[in-house]
């Protein structure tokens, strides 16, 4: 064990810590030993296995919520939003006005999501001000920290 810890502290503590291979190698080490002996222990693991009488019961769609074809839409209009996001940052003319241009387009990304995939659409008003408000608030708080820093926004 000594001889062990010689050849891991051969570079100094220091040098161990600095050593990425030691701080990434040692835990995959742990993880791959940890698999082994899963995989070689004499306990049998084995998933719930479903009743010969439970059958599955398919649920009809609450009323007013949307079909599979709107989720398909609203995930190809987040794919355009974030194909154009991509376009902006890559042209010159428009690094002036980067930063705005992409708040903008994330908060329409975020709100798309927020309001269709977490279905706030659906529910109370409360938690879209809510979301929508947190948003707001965080799109302020990093404008605020840019420009104290000294960054351009303009």
């Amino acid at each position: 064990m000594s001889e062990l810890l010689t050849l891991l502290l051969s570079s100094g503590a220091k040098g161990f810590f600095e050593n990425p291979a030691w701080l990434l190698g040692l835990p995959l080490l742990a993880l791959g030993v940890l698999g082994i002996m899963v995989a070689l222990s004499p306990i049998e693991l084995r998933w719930p296995q479903p009743s010969a009488y439970d059958e599955p019961e398919l649920v009809e769609p609450e009323a007013g919520h949307p079909d599979a074809a709107t989720y398909i839409k609203i995930g190809a209009i987040l794919f355009v939003i974030t194909m154009v996001e991509v376009i902006v940052y890559y042209v010159d003319a428009l690094q002036g006005a980067l930063l705005g241009i992409l708040l903008v387009l994330s908060a329409s990304k975020f709100a798309l999501v927020a309001l269709w995939f977490m279905h706030l659409r659906f529910d109370n008003r409360l938690f879209t001000i809510f979301f929508t408000g947190g948003m707001a608030l965080v799109a302020t708080l990093f404008v605020v920290v840019l420009a104290s820093l000294g960054a351009s926004l303009v």
